[in-house]
Order: C-alpha cells, then structure tokens, then sequence
C-alpha cells in the first residue's frame, strides 16, 4: 500500500466515533453522503441495517450495523427507525459520548479491502456492533480526482 493510500486509512480508523463522515470530507475534499440502503428486525428488538457511505458516487465504506432496541433509549431507537442518519449522526444529535472497541481488524492481500470489526460503548454497555468494508481503491479513486 502507498503512503498516501495508508495515510488515508489512518485518518479513517482514527476518525471519532460519529465523525468518519466529516473526516471523509476533509480528506476527500468532495460530497460524502451516507445511504440505509436497508434496516431489518431479526427478532422483535434485534435489528441489522446495512449502510453505505458514498463519496463521488462510488461507495467507500460499507457497514453492518446490528443492535438491540432494549439497551438503547427510545430517541436513539426512534431516530434509527426513521432510517434517516448514519448511528454517529445519531449520536452526535443526541450529545451521546461513545467509544468504539475494536474486534477484529484485516486487509486482504492486494490492499484493496480493509475489514474492521467494532462495538460502540456508551457507559461500558455495547450499543451497537458494526462490520466495516472500506473499500480502498474506491478512495483512492476519490483521492486522484
């Protein structure tokens, strides 16, 4: 992988939780819009919403967000069932302060793809378990435009 490419990933994986979006932007220095592309109860309070984060129409990150609706307060769930914003977004509205704890974490072999497993934590409670795709050679796409 490049230096620039890594540099990149760097600000991403660094990014605060609820701002990877903004970092994007200031990377990019392009529109970066988040799509739910679906959101689906598995049982009555499980649910799995896929994202995609977009930046010059190509898709840079893609996330698996799953989350139970009997730990989260009802605004935060209320707002996720609007389907309208990404879950930093959503807690950033809302003043939550969160951490993220990092599971697992690979690259595949032609530096492509980064893979990066996580929970957000508020208060030492997992709100939220998320599965990221960030899809490197989109970025640097994006960067080279």
């Amino acid at each position: 992988m490049n230096t620039i490419s890594e540099n990149l990933l760097n600000k991403i994986l660094d990014a605060p939780v609820g701002q990877v979006i903004t970092v994007l932007g200031e990377i990019l220095n392009c529109d970066i819009h988040l799509e739910v592309i679906e959101q689906n109860a598995i049982t009555p309070h499980q649910f799995v919403r896929k994202i995609a984060i977009i930046a010059n129409e190509l898709p840079v990150i893609k996330a698996y967000v799953e989350f139970d609706s009997t730990v989260l307060p009802e605004s935060i769930v209320s707002d996720l069932l609007k389907k309208k914003h990404g879950v930093g977004t959503i807690l950033n509205i809302n003043n939550i302060k969160a951490t993220r704890n990092v599971i697992s974490f690979s690259r595949n072999p032609d530096d492509t793809l980064v893979l990066r497993k996580y929970e957000i934590l508020h208060n030492g409670i997992v709100w939220f378990t998320i599965l990221e795709e960030i899809r490197l050679d989109n970025l640097g796409s994006n960067n080279n435009s």
